[in-house]
């Protein structure tokens, strides 16, 4: 799928985040780094994974040739096969959290995320996606990029994530019109996800506690 996120790894070398830009009969092509910080040759055995809905995807393929230009870019052949890793389940929990975001247009997606002006807050929260509360609508399908400051992680450092719309639902909150927006996340880190799925069960624990 053109514009799917997906990660290339390669021995001795950093992780490479990047997107397909377009796809043919014997291969596609990704987003290549726009300086020298990576170099694949054609030729080059390569490990690629994308995260879906459903599950992880990770498969084997060779580099087939590398076209600079404006954007420049790598192309990659089809794998002969694939593993699929099933996802996570994601335990939600309630959480009161405001965030900051904004809407992340298509073309500027993964590299230049816009700044977030506008406020909400969170309802709940897991591994794999929140419920939020918006002053302004959005649409079903929309990026949303969010700067929330998880409790536990430093308050100048917040977590910065992109959430796609799945479900926009209006609501009367003390007369004023407000929008329940459920959201997944996208291109989320494992680090960024152990980090939520850390602070979910640090809240469950809370709340049982109480309940006791």
């Amino acid at each position: 799928m053109i514009n799917l996120p997906i990660i290339i790894k390669t021995p001795g070398s950093k992780d490479f985040r990047t997107i397909i830009q377009d796809t043919g009969e014997d291969g596609f092509a990704v987003l290549a780094p726009g300086s020298d910080e990576l170099v694949l040759a054609p030729g080059r055995v390569v490990e690629v994974a994308c995260n879906r809905q459903d599950a992880r995807y990770e498969f084997t393929t060779k580099v087939q040739r590398y076209l600079p230009g404006e954007p420049p870019l790598y192309y990659l052949a089809y794998p002969d096969d694939y593993r699929r890793i099933q996802a996570r389940s994601h335990v939600r929990a309630k959480a009161a959290l405001e965030f900051r975001y904004a809407v992340w247009l298509k073309d500027d997606w993964p590299y230049r995320p816009p700044r977030p002006h506008k406020r909400g807050v969170t309802v709940d929260i897991s591994g794999g996606g929140a419920q939020l509360v918006l002053r302004d609508p959005v649409e079903v399908g929309d990026l949303l990029y969010l700067e929330l400051h998880l409790p536990g992680r430093r308050r100048h450092m917040p977590m910065r994530l992109a959430g796609r719309v799945k479900r926009v639902a209006p609501r009367e909150i003390d007369g004023v019109t407000r929008y329940e927006v459920g959201v997944a996340f996208e291109g989320i880190s494992e680090r960024q996800e152990d980090q939520i799925i850390a602070f979910v069960f640090q809240r469950l624990l809370e709340e049982r506690r109480q309940r006791s």
